[in-house]
C-alpha cells in the first residue's frame, strides 16, 4: 500500500472510487459491507476511521494512485512548457490514449474520471 496507512478517515473516503458522496451514505455502505472500523483517536464526537484491509479494491486502488508520486518531473511552472514536458514524457501509447480521451470526452470529464474513476462519464452541457 503506497499510503502506508492502516486506517482511513471517513472524510478521506467520501466520493472515492465510486463510494457515496455523503458521510451518511458512506457510513451506511460501510455498515452494509461490514468494513472494520474504530473510533478516530483525538477526534470529538462520532468520528470513525476504517481499516484499509476492509475497503473495496477499487477504493484501495484509487487511494494508492492518489498517494503515489508520479515518475514525471517538471523543470518549469509555465503552463505551455509544463504541458509540453508532460506530453514529451508520456509513451506513444499513453499520449495517444490521453489525447483521444480529451478529444472525445473533454478536459472536464478527464478531471472527473481522475477523481471518480469508477463512475461512468456524464454528458456535459456546453454553452
Amino acid at each position: 500500500m503506497a499510503t502506508k496507512k492502516e486506517w482511513v478517515a471517513t472524510h478521506e473516503l467520501i466520493g472515492v472510487g465510486g463510494l457515496p458522496k455523503t458521510r451518511q451514505g458512506l457510513n451506511r455502505r460501510a455498515r452494509e459491507e461490514g468494513w472494520e472500523k474504530r473510533r478516530r483517536e483525538g477526534a470529538r464526537g462520532k468520528a470513525v476511521e476504517y481499516s484499509w484491509y476492509s475497503l473495496p479494491e477499487t477504493v484501495k486502488k484509487t487511494l494508492t494512485l492518489r498517494a503515489s508520486s508520479p515518475d514525471y518531473t517538471l523543470s518549469t511552472q509555465e503552463p505551455s512548457p509544463t504541458w509540453i514536458e508532460i506530453h514529451r514524457q508520456l509513451s506513444d501509447a499513453e499520449r495517444d490514449f490521453v489525447v483521444a480521451f480529451i478529444l472525445r470526452e473533454g478536459v472536464l470529464n478527464l478531471l472527473k474520471r481522475l477523481d471518480y474513476p469508477d463512475e461512468p462519464p456524464t454528458e456535459l452541457h456546453r454553452d
